[in-house]
C-alpha cells in the first residue's frame, strides 16, 4: 500500500463534547465527522445522576418528546441546554470540554461531567 499524504492540519479529530457558560452543549469537528451529526438537525438530553453522564440522542424527528434544535456552525454542532443544565444542577462557571462515545445499546452519545 502506497504512503497517504496528511494535508489535514490544524483540525482537531478527537470527538468532545462541551458544555458552555451560556448554557450550551457543544460537539467539536471531531464529533461532527467521526459521528455524522451534521445529518441530524434535532436531539434529545437526557441524564443519569448517580454517575454524572449526559446522553445526547440526536434525530430528524421534530415531534419527537423534549427536541431541541441542533444548530450547526463552521467548528462543529450545538443545542440550547441552560434549562437542562440548570433542572440538573450541572456545573458551568467554566466552559469544560468531554471525552464524548456512542452507546449502540442506548442510541446514544455519552460523556461524563465532572
Amino acid at each position: 500500500m502506497p504512503f497517504e499524504r496528511f494535508t489535514k492540519t490544524g483540525r482537531v479529530y478527537t470527538p468532545k463534547a462541551s458544555i458552555w457558560t451560556r448554557g450550551q452543549i457543544g460537539f467539536n469537528q471531531g464529533a461532527v465527522h467521526k459521528f455524522n451529526l451534521k445529518d441530524f438537525d434535532y436531539a434529545v438530553l437526557y441524564y443519569n445522576r448517580d454517575e454524572k453522564k449526559v446522553g445526547v440522542q440526536f434525530t430528524n424527528d421534530s415531534s419527537e418528546s423534549g427536541a431541541t434544535k441542533v444548530i450547526k456552525g463552521k467548528t462543529g454542532v450545538f443545542l440550547s441546554g441552560r434549562s437542562f443544565i440548570n433542572f440538573y444542577d450541572i456545573p458551568h462557571t467554566k466552559t469544560k470540554k468531554y471525552d464524548v462515545s456512542y452507546d449502540n445499546d442506548s442510541n446514544m452519545y455519552i460523556f461524563e461531567h465532572e
